[in-house]
């Protein structure tokens, strides 16, 4: 089936008092994401992005960190027996139940004895260790009972959301999903059926030869969507189906290939993130891990969740993903 990437290019006109109140046009492109038909605006100078920042006095105090060795294995929950450990450890992480659980099944990894990496400080290793313990969690609670829905995810400083510095990942295992998971698998099977192929591997062959194509790493291939759900947004998409275990190749290359994409977030200036990796155990849908920048982290740090986003559920981004794409593609 061909993928159609539909856009609308709208202009508006007004006396702009920064032109001498002369008229101006300013374009802006309204695309519409070719699985879902969700919208993404891309208008020009909507991302605050401060010259200078500094935060160090703000992350680098670890007294009290609840994630930090020495405190990590003493104050944190542990797991009920069925899991078959208190916590998990993998490399410098560790794992746990979260305390404030989202779900059924609801865990924290902790990702590195640092109580603070910058942006780009990030290596593979790290992230792979930490999508390790992630996937032991899932695997446990999956043996356990019918979850078919399960998601890593993380928030990275405040503006992402994270009221803790020191970085985490969370797991979460049900029955139900997410919105979002349940739109993805819901039109990715909906594709599946009807052309009898992957959208996501159309996709990936659609995009591989063009100006949105990021790089490969592992098992993964990485894109900028055509219709970005936030700033920057990169999507990690898994050449394998189903619910990968620990050692799956696709791990180390969703690990390498988020480095990379903090490390082209940070050389353009940006310090706070998420990411969430998609699993389910259906033909129709790979994992697949959005990735996304938020808002610079500074003292006095500028929200990048307007109404747009929060009530009307829309992208509105500043860089086009053809131009983005290119910047990423040069960490790969």
């Amino acid at each position: 089936m061909p993928i159609e990437f539909a856009s609308d290019l709208q202009r508006a006109s007004f006396h702009s008092p920064l032109e001498d109140f002369a008229a101006v046009d300013v374009e802006v492109e309204v695309r519409e994401d070719p699985l879902t038909g969700r919208q993404a605006r891309v208008v020009p100078e909507s991302f605050v992005h401060p010259e200078e920042f500094d935060i160090e006095a703000v992350v680098g105090d670890s007294e009290g960190c609840f994630f930090c060795p020495g405190t990590v294995e003493e104050a944190t929950p542990t797991y009920p027996d069925w899991v078959g450990e208190a916590r998990g450890s993998v490399g410098e992480a560790t794992s746990f139940p979260n305390l404030n659980p989202y779900g059924a099944h609801s865990n924290v990894v902790a990702l590195t004895a640092d109580h603070y990496r910058p942006i780009d400080g990030f290596g593979a290793e790290i992230f792979r260790d930490g999508l390790r313990a992630a996937l032991e969690y899932v695997s446990a609670v999956r043996d356990h009972e019918d979850a078919p829905y399960a998601s890593v995810n993380m928030n990275f400083l405040r503006p992402a959301g994270s009221s803790i510095v020191h970085p985490h990942l969370q797991t979460l295992v049900d029955d139900r999903g997410t919105n979002h998971h349940r739109t993805l698998l819901d039109a990715s099977r909906d594709y599946h059926d009807e052309d009898g192929e992957s959208y996501w591997a159309d996709l990936v062959d659609e995009e591989r030869d063009g100006e949105r194509f990021v790089g490969e790493t592992a098992g993964v291939t990485w894109l900028a969507p055509y219709a970005p759900r936030h700033h920057r947004h990169v999507v990690g998409v898994a050449e394998e189906t189903g619910v990968p275990g620990d050692e799956a190749e696709c791990v180390d290359g969703f690990a390498a290939g988020l480095a990379n994409v903090l490390a082209a977030y940070g050389a353009a200036g940006l310090n706070s993130f998420n990411f969430a990796l998609y699993l389910a155990d259906d033909p129709a849908m790979p994992p697949v891990m959005d990735v996304v920048a938020r808002s610079v982290f500074d003292a006095y740090y500028w929200s990048d969740s307007p109404f747009f986003t929060v009530l009307h559920d829309e992208g509105v981004v500043d860089v086009a993903p053809e131009e983005y794409a290119t910047e990423a593609r040069a960490q790969f």
